[in-house]
């Protein structure tokens, strides 16, 4: 934990000191014992701060080792548990005809034969007419159970899949490292494989990427399913999906529902040379459109020129879309799902034209994007903001 100059206490004796010396010059020696009676006061009450902070400083630290500790105890379980966790033959063999029922026939295996944290094989199958691109994908992983609440099945078994380039080149053995580093991690470390699991690791950047997300499906590539185990648990099947740097980043401010709308514009399998789903430079503005943002000084401004956009919704609501109108619905916005911030963004709407500014950005930058996203994925949302009385 850093440590912090404790600049207000130093300021407050120095403040005393002056008091104190200017006290005696002017009174003389009764000075001392007000002054010495004053200092003793004013050394309990900093001191008792004093102690009073140390000591929650003291118990935040041994709370947080605590935590560390039970999830190293954790993570060691789990290690031990997966070390025992092997495919019965017949549970091999459902997995890898379910692979081949969705995916096309295999190919070629990549065996691992020392796996001393689960054994990892690799299935590779190459480019078929419905599916014209490689496919590898882990058979073995879902020989140890993990909770996973949400899903068809709870406990869940799962494997990972990673589609790559058409020309691909076997020997290029990056995404055989990438499923099974992948695959560990999820399993051993985060003790949980899902939708929206982040793997970042040497495998991921080695390759020329910064990491990877896991999901059961994703834009343009098929649904994987589920393979039936008789007598334990059905084996999920997830696609992983290795992000370059900027998709990365984006993912983490976005989430899941951002960079899914934005992978159609991307060819669905992994390839570190492609052009990235989202640039930092350029993304904030295209998922707010229409909205616009501009900066003037230190005011960040949200502006739309009011007109079709949404012009249905308050036709419906009995209004007309106006400036007005649209400030009416921000401003219940906020009232909503940001009620802290309404006093801070200030208004300057006319006929045609929206306009709201504030001299907080994460305020402005919420409220563009968490806006944008209502409007255009949450139609009930949309019509409470309209007619926050119920009326349709």
């Amino acid at each position: 934990m850093k440590k912090r100059i404790p600049w207000k206490r130093i300021f407050a004796g120095i403040i005393l000191t002056l008091v104190l010396c200017l006290a005696l010059a002017e009174f003389g020696a009764a000075a001392i014992v007000i002054g010495g009676v004053f200092a003793v006061s004013a050394a309990w009450v900093l001191g008792r701060a004093w102690w009073t902070a140390r000591r929650e400083r003291l118990a935040q630290e041994r709370s947080e080792d605590a935590r560390e500790e039970a999830r190293q105890e954790e993570i060691a379980l789990r290690r031990e548990a997966c070390r025992e966790a092997r495919y019965t033959p017949e549970e091999r063999e459902t997995a890898a005809a379910h692979l081949e029922m969705v995916l096309g026939s295999i190919q070629a295996w990549d065996l691992e034969e020392d796996g001393d944290v689960l054994r990892l094989d690799v299935a590779l199958i190459p480019p078929t007419e419905a599916l014209p691109y490689w496919k590898a994908a882990t058979v073995g992983a879902g020989a140890y159970t993990v909770e996973a609440g949400g899903y068809a099945v709870d406990p869940i078994r799962a494997e990972l899949v990673m589609a790559l380039p058409p020309d691909w080149d076997g020997a290029d053995r990056w995404p055989v490292r990438l499923l099974r580093d992948a695959a560990r991690r999820f399993l051993v470390v985060d003790g949980f494989v899902g939708y929206g699991s982040i793997y970042r690791g040497l495998s991921s950047v080695s390759a020329g990427f910064a990491g990877a997300v896991a999901a059961e499906d994703f834009p343009g590539l098929p649904d994987l399913g589920l393979a039936v185990t008789p007598g334990a648990p059905g084996v999920l099947f997830f696609w992983l999906a290795p992000l370059l740097k900027p998709e990365l980043d984006y993912f983490l401010r976005r989430g899941w529902r951002g960079l899914e709308r934005r992978f159609p514009s991307a060819r669905p399998w992994a390839d570190p040379e492609r052009e990235p789903m989202a640039d930092p430079l350029t993304w904030f503005q295209e998922d707010i459109a229409p909205f616009a943002w501009s900066e003037d000084g230190e005011r960040f401004c949200l502006g739309l020129e009011a007109g079709e956009f949404q012009r249905s919704r308050f036709l419906r609501a009995g209004l007309s879309g106006t400036g007005w109108d649209w400030e009416r619905l921000v401003r219940e916005y906020l009232r909503q799902y940001q009620p802290d911030d309404g006093p801070f963004v200030e208004y300057a709407c006319e006929e045609r034209v929206f306009f709201a500014a504030s001299e907080d950005r994460e305020i402005m930058e919420r409220l563009a994007l968490g806006l944008s996203d209502l409007l255009r994925e949450d139609w009930a949302g949309a019509r409470r903001l309209l007619a926050p009385d119920g009326r349709q």
